[in-house]
């Protein structure tokens, strides 16, 4: 996303902190403090706003007009347009994301020519989209904060969700994952969990619509897709710990996750317990003697 801030006091989105969370996907999250913003990008922009956001609003070179931001709703700015904002009051922020055309076509399966050709579009409701932002503004404003897989699967509904209304879609779904297709998935998992896998590697491994592989897991198993990656990743992880002499930061690796200390912080959050205590507890006699040196690897 290429910025600038022309007018004095006004900064780009690199106030906020962009950060890279997948190739063509750049996302930040704003808190809720007042802000001036003048940016222009090359790739599109969707935003989930947390909380109401009142401002005075300029797009490329229209007027400035009073323009709120509704809570629970999300914003669409085209790729190769100017926005210029003074918000005045804000609710809890907004958490905006950037996504290149190679992102989009990985993801999409319907034509976003309409909504980019039509220009920004503000207060883009439905369900969808406040389940999105309810659970985003819970994630963002936790201590812990959000990981890169968790933002990509939520970058993805975002895009999928805010399309569909913006091309009038909202109510077709049309295919559904077969049985067949559900098995093709759990193996490409178990095969591929060491990997920083993407949401587009999983829809294109199984020749699925991204929409219908987050419907399909979501009815057979009530979780999301991000979640079924996380479980199955803790899952391993804990097989390991208990099976293996692995270090625990050869296991982190092993099981695709960013660091130890990733791990380390989601056992304590989904089970209570940390990795060192699950190996403590189902160390056998013959591997007492290595356990202090696998419990870390070495720094590099």
């Amino acid at each position: 996303m290429s910025q600038n801030a022309n007018q004095a006091g006004r900064r780009g989105m690199e106030q906020f902190g962009m950060v890279a969370s997948a190739p063509g996907l750049d996302y930040c999250v704003s808190g809720a403090q007042p802000y001036s913003l003048d940016f222009a990008h090359t790739s599109d922009v969707i935003c989930l706003v947390l909380g109401e956001i009142v401002s005075q609003t300029q797009y490329d070179d229209g007027p400035a007009n009073p323009l709120t931001f509704h809570a629970e709703t999300a914003a669409f700015h085209p790729r190769n347009s100017r926005m210029r904002i003074e918000a005045k009051t804000v609710r809890h922020g907004f958490i905006a994301f950037s996504y290149s055309g190679e992102f989009q076509r990985g993801i999409s399966d319907k034509n976003v020519a309409a909504p980019i050709c039509a220009g920004s579009r503000e207060n883009i409701g439905g369900d969808g989209i406040k389940h999105l932002v309810r659970y985003a503004r819970g994630r963002a404003l936790s201590t812990g904060g959000v990981n890169h897989w968790e933002m990509h699967c939520l970058a993805t509904l975002t895009y999928l969700e805010a399309t569909r209304h913006l091309n009038g879609t909202g109510g077709q779904r049309k295919l559904k994952m077969s049985d067949a297709e559900f098995e093709r998935l759990n193996e490409y998992l178990s095969e591929n969990l060491e990997r920083s896998v993407t949401c587009a590697d999983i829809a294109g491994a199984l020749g699925l619509p991204v929409r219908v592989v987050f419907d399909g897991v979501k009815a057979r198993t009530g979780y999301s897709l991000y979640r079924l990656v996380l479980e199955r990743r803790i899952d391993l992880a804990q097989q390991l710990l208990r099976d293996t002499d692995l270090s625990i930061c050869d296991v982190a690796v092993s099981c695709g996750f960013s660091s130890q200390q990733h791990m380390t912080a989601l056992f304590s959050e989904r089970l209570g317990v940390t990795p060192l205590r699950v190996r403590k507890e189902h160390v056998s006699p013959r591997s007492t003697a290595k356990l202090t040196s696998s419990l870390t690897c070495s720094a590099p």
